[in-house]
């Protein structure tokens, strides 16, 4: 008896029947369709877009409904407040196009005036001084961004600009460096026997990222601290599970916490606080998996 053979379906046909699933677009290339009062900018959510009127340039069947992309209208574009415009350039984006608009939150436009829905307030928006008191105008401070851009993080670069990353840890690394007074006691989550438990030791000193590797530590987990614990045994933690017992340190701490994000620590830092401080017993499975 012959070998029954398994009926192979083509990427295009998977494709059509997949597709043939998804709900139906009722808007087609060509369109033209007006942004729903009440609808915010997804990328700027205190921003409105309703009124905007643009013409459908691609249509993206998904499952949980269509998307499209639209291009505005010259009318829509000279009625906008300049703050669109402005937040476009600082982001590289194209002020006319709009990519992946929710087919709920668009209506067919049939002619007349277009009427869109201004801003109410644009003032975190506009060029303004720095706040020292706010941990992200902080983090804009130690890298030199400017108000409406945002700070570096690890990964920004190439995949394969180490080089990048480097930069960044050693900058904040300087930073801590010259600000962070030493020795000071901490505690750290040590998780060698299979749970987390409170290791608490004195920070003495943050140890150099070009000589990390070169120390057998994991390099992809950032910054390094070392210390002792009350046996005088030598201890080497990453910085972002270290919680300082001295007020005066928590700050900076908590900076490089924010900064160096959950892709790496593996855990929120308000865990992390609640942890310090005995209101936590078991965190989240840590993320080993990366950004």
């Amino acid at each position: 008896m012959s070998k029954k053979r398994r009926r192979v379906i083509s990427k295009k046909k998977w494709k059509e029947k997949r597709l043939a699933q998804y709900p139906q677009p009722k808007f087609a290339v060509g369109n033209l369709v007006q942004v729903n009062n009440g609808v915010m900018d997804a990328n700027w959510d205190d921003l409105p877009l309703g009124g905007w009127v643009g013409e459908i340039t691609l249509v993206h069947r998904e499952a949980d409904g269509p998307k499209y992309d639209v291009r505005w209208t010259k009318e829509t574009l000279e009625q906008a407040h300049p703050v669109y415009n402005a937040l476009a350039e600082l982001e590289g984006l194209r002020m006319d196009e709009y990519q992946k608009i929710d087919e709920n939150d668009l209506h067919p436009f049939t002619g007349g005036p277009v009427v869109l829905t201004e801003p109410t307030d644009v003032s975190q928006y506009t060029d303004r001084p720095l706040d020292p008191t706010d941990r992200v105008d902080r983090l804009r401070m130690l890298f030199d961004t400017k108000p409406l851009e945002w700070f570096p993080m690890l990964g920004d670069g190439d995949d394969e600009d180490e080089e990048y990353d480097n930069r960044l840890l050693r900058r904040f690394y300087d930073h801590l460096t010259a600000n962070l007074s030493f020795p000071f006691e901490a505690v750290y989550a040590d998780r060698s026997s299979g749970k987390t438990v409170r290791r608490p030791f004195t920070v003495e000193k943050l140890i150099d990222p070009d000589v990390t590797d070169q120390a057998g530590l994991d390099v992809s987990l950032g910054l390094y601290c070392a210390g002792t614990d009350s046996s005088g045994e030598l201890i080497e933690v990453p910085l972002q599970k270290v919680i300082p017992g001295d007020g005066t340190q928590e700050q900076l701490i908590k900076d490089y916490h924010s900064w160096i994000g959950v892709f790496l620590l593996g855990y929120d830092t308000d865990w992390l606080d609640r942890w310090a401080s005995g209101g936590a017993s078991a965190p989240p499975a840590e993320n080993s998996a990366g950004r």
